[in-house]
């Protein structure tokens, strides 16, 4: 299958648009966690490392996810800790706010990690679905002209 110009540039959009999806809902997240680090009594100047922890561990993961996937090595270990990071965060957005008892508010705060997870998913499938579409050099045998030997019979007394 060839890659046309229009899918290209679909590609790329797509790419653009989950990248842009991606930062976002990691500046979101970003934000719950270092006010809840900061609640919870961890000093401001280390509270920022807090959801580097979670958030950036998790895009790593996908990275992780993709690289092998193209490596056509085996995916578990990153997916599972890509699960992992995605659960945590999600807890840990819903408790910054659980005190505030609206699930509407919980539910706002639980979007950005869960965002991440699926557009980070969905460029995973446009990679994976671009590599497959890309042609790879075919190697054909060349053919071996077959030159005829003549043996001569010798006898030798």
């Amino acid at each position: 299958m060839k890659i046309t110009k229009q899918s290209k540039s679909i590609a790329d959009m797509l790419t653009i648009g989950l990248i842009i999806i991606s930062i976002s809902s990691f500046v979101l997240s970003y934000h719950a966690l270092v006010l809840m680090a900061v609640n919870h009594g961890m000093p401001l100047w280390l509270a920022w490392l807090w959801p580097l922890c979670l958030d950036l561990f998790m895009i790593v993961s996908c990275l992780a996810v993709i690289r092998f996937s193209v490596l056509k090595q085996p995916t578990t270990y990153p997916w599972s800790l890509v699960l992992l990071t995605m659960i945590a965060s999600v807890g840990f957005n819903i408790a910054s706010v659980y005190h505030t008892d609206s699930v509407l508010t919980m539910t706002m705060y639980a979007v950005p990690p869960v965002t991440v997870f699926l557009a980070l998913e969905l460029l995973i499938m446009t990679i994976k679905a671009e590599q497959a579409t890309i042609r790879r050099p075919v190697r054909r045998k060349v053919p071996v002209k077959k030159i005829p030997v003549v043996v001569k019979e010798t006898t030798d007394v």
